[in-house]
């Protein structure tokens, strides 16, 4: 089985289920507890572990297929994954992330930055801020999902850059 030449078809077919799932009429109940962003977990995820191949193209499609269906500030999400993006691999072309601690504290600092400028903008576009409590436990539990995400694609699609993934120049 050949899944490996095919990561990006996989990685944007994921990205597609992530973005409905959440908002597909799976309960006859509505759910009370936030829910994780899975879809930042599987791009920052897929940065991290294969830098030279993410395609930038991909994840900013799947960020802005996000803001059209989960009714977000339609170009905020994919500017400030592409800026994140560009970033991530601008530093991971300096340091080695092989510690699966340190992976998760890159994202921890990622996740903390895009939300402060989504803070940021909310002030100055005079939007809807988000209630601290939804915004604290969504932002917990997106954390604590990170490293299940980055574990899965490790041990599915990324077996061969387990190894190292620095200097990928």
């Amino acid at each position: 089985m050949n899944i490996i030449k095919h990561k990006k078809t996989i990685i944007l077919f994921i990205g597609f289920l992530l973005v409905i799932l959440p908002i597909s009429p799976i309960y006859n109940q509505p759910v009370i507890i936030e829910k994780p962003d899975l879809l930042l977990c599987l791009i920052f995820g897929w940065i991290i572990l294969d830098p030279k191949n993410s395609s930038i193209s991909i994840l900013i499609l799947l960020s802005f297929f996000a803001d059209i269906l989960w009714y977000r500030p339609l170009g905020l999400w994919p500017l400030l994954i592409l800026l994140g993006s560009l970033s991530i691999k601008l530093i991971l072309t300096k340091i080695s992330v092989d510690s699966f601690f340190l992976k998760v504290i890159y994202f921890i600092l990622f996740l903390i930055t895009i939300d402060t400028f989504i803070f940021i903008t909310s002030l100055i576009g005079l939007t809807e801020e988000l209630d601290f409590n939804i915004w604290f436990t969504r932002f917990i539990f997106t954390i604590l999902s990170f490293p299940l995400i980055v574990y899965l694609l490790e041990i599915l699609l990324f077996k061969d850059k387990k190894k190292s993934n620095s200097k990928f120049l």
